[in-house]
């Protein structure tokens, strides 16, 4: 009998222990569990833009997330805050003969197309940062081709291998692909090799998958010091309204950004990432064209308007 009773006191305690402490699967689970919610579902794409360009985070191919944000500005350099009228007044550098060969390049280049751009009409470049991103690219450039007009593409190079034919198809349509670093870093934080890989890298894998190599730059966030500009080798496109449709994400008040203000000489800026910046882009591209305004590239337009030099920075190209 008294075996029998500490059988059952045994027994007791093994249930009571059972019931009070949790079994080991539960916490692997959880862990599981929220593991499964931090990576996400994104491949070759950015996540968190919607807390805006400092937050945002790059998502490679096989979902490895970036660890610094992948749009990180910093000390008020970013494209939130930089001043779109800051550059009205004038830009720096002066062309030489680097310049005139490739004015000379653009416009053989127009002449071989059947391109004519009317040097005494207005003219505007419309521009597009943070792609390649294919739906919406393609979605611009089917518009544009329907108006006859052409854009600027600032491209970050570690996207290029993902969007490889809507590279080819911009060359291919006339556009222009400037570059946008390749993976859009703060070039103030850098050094001076550090800038001239950023470059370089971009240059490479933009060449390698469309065949042309980009000749102007414009750094995230619009971010430059001296170490930049002595280091990118190419003249550096700012501009002169800026959408903020990365914040917005709203295409009427993308439209009304552009509508309320442009003038003849212009540089805007955009960006490609957005479904709305597309849907904006359908209606500005028309009723800028039906206004008597050329869209032209960044390039046309400085050729036409003076020229640009490596280390230049440029807002617009006013007449």
């Amino acid at each position: 009998m008294k075996k029998l009773l500490q059988l059952g006191f045994g027994l007791m305690i093994v249930a009571l222990v059972t019931a009070f402490v949790p079994a080991t699967p539960f916490p692997s689970m959880a862990d599981e569990t929220a593991s499964g919610q931090a990576a996400p579902e994104v491949r070759n794409d950015w996540i968190d833009e919607n807390l805006g360009p400092g937050v945002a985070r790059w998502v490679d191919g096989n979902g490895n997330i970036s660890e610094q944000p992948g749009k990180h500005t910093e000390d008020g350099a970013g494209e939130e805050s930089q001043s779109s009228g800051e550059g009205q007044d004038l830009n720096s550098g002066t062309a030489g003969e680097g310049q005139q060969e490739a004015d000379s390049q653009v416009g053989q280049e127009q002449a071989a197309e059947g391109r004519q751009i009317d040097p005494s009409r207005p003219m505007v470049a419309l521009t597009f940062d943070d792609g390649p991103f294919a739906p919406v690219g393609n979605q611009i450039m089917d518009c544009l081709a329907q108006y006859g007009g052409k854009a600027t593409f600032f491209v970050v190079g570690n996207r290029v291998s993902a969007y490889g034919a809507e590279l080819q198809r911009m060359v291919a349509e006339g556009h222009e692909i400037g570059n946008h670093t390749y993976e859009h870093k703060n070039l103030t934080k850098l050094s001076a090799a550090q800038v001239q890989s950023q470059i370089n890298l971009c240059n490479d894998v933009v060449q390698a998958a469309s065949g042309v190599r980009p000749s102007l730059v414009r750094p995230p966030g619009g971010a430059r010091n001296g170490t930049v500009l002595a280091n990118v080798q190419a003249p550096v496109i700012m501009w002169s309204i800026d959408t903020r449709d990365w914040k917005t994400r709203n295409a009427g008040k993308t439209v009304n950004a552009v509508m309320s203000q442009v003038r003849d000489g212009d540089i805007v800026l955009m960006h490609e990432l957005y479904s709305q910046t597309g849907a904006a882009a359908l209606e500005i591209i028309p009723r800028l064209t039906e206004a008597g305004y050329q869209l032209v590239t960044v390039s046309e337009m400085a050729a036409l308007r003076g020229g640009v030099a490596p280390g230049g920075v440029y807002f617009h190209f006013y007449p």
